[in-house]
């Protein structure tokens, strides 16, 4: 009866310990669990942090040919547009517009005319820095607006009006009915010559 007792109370303590070992498990566990659930929040915090830094500092520090290119861009797109963004994580890096709802549309999703307008402000973004830094010739433009409506074509010429103002602009069309557009963008100002 004695060794009945003792082997119960050596069975009933080894559980208590198997227990107590299980417990110091359980909560060594738990002790890992914090301090990685811990380490998780503080660096996806970080990551989502450094992300919006960048993108603030991109936006913020984007160079002056995007800027001017993206005012452009507006104005020949009457608002469709309001800015011209680069995606910095494409490999090679990709130009977007972006609609006024933040929309990003990639070149390839413009239509023609669209196309047309965002190769003329990056034209003429890059040439107005460029005649900051040196001598100023005559800027020749050959039927720029084949693809644009009489709006967006007068929106092009206050565009190349803008222009002329750092250096002489000749602009050539076969196109008549761009003549009273020019007219009421220039008025007087305006030198028409007919070759026909």
């Amino acid at each position: 009866l004695v060794k009945g007792r003792l082997a119960a109370a050596i069975v009933k303590i080894a559980g208590q310990a198997d227990a107590a070992r299980a417990e110091a498990q359980r909560q060594e566990a738990l002790a890992r669990m914090t301090n990685a659930v811990e380490r998780f929040v503080r660096v996806h915090t970080a990551a989502r942090l450094l992300r919006w830094s960048i993108e603030r500092f991109r936006e913020n520090q984007q160079g002056p040919m995007l800027r001017s290119a993206s005012k452009v861009f507006l104005d020949l797109t009457l608002g469709a547009f309001c800015k011209l963004t680069v995606d910095y994580e494409s490999e090679p890096l990709k130009l977007s517009g972006q609609r006024a709802s933040g929309e990003l549309v990639a070149i390839e999703g413009m239509s023609e005319g669209t196309r047309d307008q965002l190769y003329l402000a990056l034209r003429l973004a890059a040439l107005a820095l460029h005649l900051q830094q040196t001598v100023a010739l005559p800027f020749i433009a050959d039927d720029l607006f084949i693809n644009y409506d009489d709006d967006r074509s007068r929106s092009g010429l206050l565009a190349l009006g803008q222009l002329s103002e750092s250096t002489q602009v000749i602009f050539l069309s076969h196109h008549a009915h761009l003549v009273p557009v020019a007219r009421s963008v220039f008025g007087e100002r305006l030198n028409v010559l007919d070759l026909g």
